[in-house]
This record gives C-alpha cells, structure tokens and sequence, in this order.
C-alpha cells in the first residue's frame, strides 16, 4: 500500500554545436522494419526476447509498421513502452509509438495486484476497529488514461531541446461498504481514492558510440527521458497516517538508436533508488531490399 500511494511515462545529426534532423526520406535508417527483421534484447537479469518485423498494419486508414515479441508478454508489469511498442509510425513531424492501449493495460494490471495488497492491510486495520459480527465489502476502480502516441522525437529540434513524450492520468478508488456498523464507524471508513499523474519530457543530448553484445555502434542518438510522477491521495486520517507524503518521483530513462539498427540500448534510473533497468542489443539480423539475407549479427 505504501508503494502503491508513494510511487503511484527522427532522427538527429549533431553537426559542431548544432543539432539538425535529416529529411523524412532518410529519418527510417534508425527504424529499419523490412519484413522478417528481428532484434535480441538481454535484460539486467539475463533474460531474453525477440522483436520480429511483421506485415504492416492499416488501422482507421492508417498505416502503422508493426512488430511481433517472442516470448510473448505475460506479465504486464515489465511492459517498456519504449522498446515493445507494437505498432509505430515514422511521419511528417514526429516518430511515435502507437500505445494507448498498451499503456492503459500495463497500468491495470500493474494496480489491480497493488490493490491486493492495499485490501490486505485494510482488513486487518478495520479488524481491529470493527465489533465482531459486521461485515465490510470491499470495491475497487481503477481508470487509466494515456495519449494515444508515445512521441520518441519530433523531426525537427535543437540539441536539449524538451518535447512532451507521454501524459497518463490515472484515478483510483477503493469504496468500503460496511454492514451493521455504527454510523459513526461508516463514515469514518468510507472511500480511499488516488489520482496519479505522469508527465514525461524527451530531449536530445548527445551523439555516442555505444557498445553491446551485438556489436560497435558509432554515432548512436543519446536521447534522455524525464518522467515525474505526482500521486494525490484522500483516505480517513487512521489510513492516510500510514501513507507517505505525496511527493513528486522522478526517473531518468535513457535510449541510444544506432542507425541502420534501432534501439540498441535502455537505461532507467529512479530517484533516490539502487534499481536500475537495463536492456542491450545481443545480436540482430537486418533485411533489406537487395538481400534476403540482410545483415547479421
């Protein structure tokens, strides 16, 4: 329960000291999605999986390149917007994950387990209050919300210059329905909600050569992440005595996208913690049009 309310988300050359995108016809060299292209990614833990460039997608009228990830994503709570995105678009203005759904999902299943443990606590709180014989019900919603696209970078830009990347906004409720209890007692112990909301900001800051399993990649874009999350919380004052203060999180993601490959590394900081998550590029096989074959590492 603490966790949960303490805690609770293009391409550029550098020239000298300046910062210029390259024109739209050659933007796609970070994100090559020839059918039948795949991408091993290693884990801090040493666990693995593959991304597969599959038939493209037309949705609503539009049209997204897509990938498949083997194995397949079960637990929602290591879900990366950032490197699992299923569908995506290199446009006009910006490259973009399309995640809406995903996001929302990931945020569902992540709290409904929270929730769990948030209900745990509040039995045994009330079951030190209650008389014998009452009985409390306990409801819970949760509605997640998120901007349809995750926007990688825009097309055009200035070196550290910050664009918003992500928005969520997510509301939560835990109702408590008390039969045969003192008015009083009702009352007191009625709703617990949160609102969450996470407001992520991109920019880029350098051009590096980067070094994996995989391989040497020069001029990788370092693009850095800043994510701030700030979580509102009303509860009877017997719970929110045992909350956290409110205080705004923050957690540095950062990717570096090598051209003619993608993204071949991930790194995530979080304030005032030892965690960090970590994903690099193990090996990989790029298609292309003169090849069947491509290029394989």
């Amino acid at each position: 329960m603490v966790k949960f309310f303490g805690s609770i988300f293009s391409l550029l050359l550098i020239f000298g000291f300046g910062v210029t995108l390259l024109g739209n016809e050659s933007v796609d060299i970070y994100f090559p999605d020839k059918l039948g292209s795949t991408w091993v990614y290693e884990d801090q833990d040493g666990k693995e999986f593959t991304r597969l460039a599959v038939e493209k997608k037309d949705i609503e009228g539009k049209i997204y390149s897509a990938f498949n990830y083997e194995p397949n994503l079960k637990d929602w709570e290591n879900y990366e917007y950032y490197i699992h995105p299923q569908l995506y678009q290199v446009g006009d203005e910006w490259v973009a994950f399309y995640v809406r759904d995903d996001i929302e999902k990931a945020h569902k299943s992540i709290l409904n387990k929270r929730l769990q443990e948030i209900v745990a606590e509040l039995r045994k709180l009330m079951a030190g209050k209650l008389p014998p014989g009452i009985t409390v019900e306990y409801k819970h919603n949760i509605e997640p919300k998120a901007q349809d696209f995750f926007y990688l970078f825009p097309m055009s830009t200035t070196l550290n210059k910050e664009w918003i990347a992500m928005q969520v906004d997510i509301k939560v409720e835990i109702s408590l329905n008390i039969q045969g209890a003192p008015v009083e007692i009702a009352k007191d112990f009625k709703t617990i909600s949160a609102t969450k909301s996470i407001l992520e900001t991109g920019k880029v800051t350098a051009k590096e050569t980067v070094e994996t399993d995989a391989g040497m990649f020069e001029d990788c874009l370092k693009i850095e992440y800043r994510t701030k999350t700030t979580t509102e919380t009303e509860a009877p004052p017997e719970i929110k005595q045992l909350l956290p203060e409110d205080k705004p999180k923050e957690s540095i993601t950062t990717l570096w996208l090598a051209p003619n490959v993608g993204i071949v590394k991930f790194r995530r900081e979080k304030e005032q913690s030892d965690e960090v998550t970590t994903f690099e590029l193990k090996r990989y096989e790029i298609k292309s049009d003169e090849s069947e074959n491509g290029e394989n590492n």
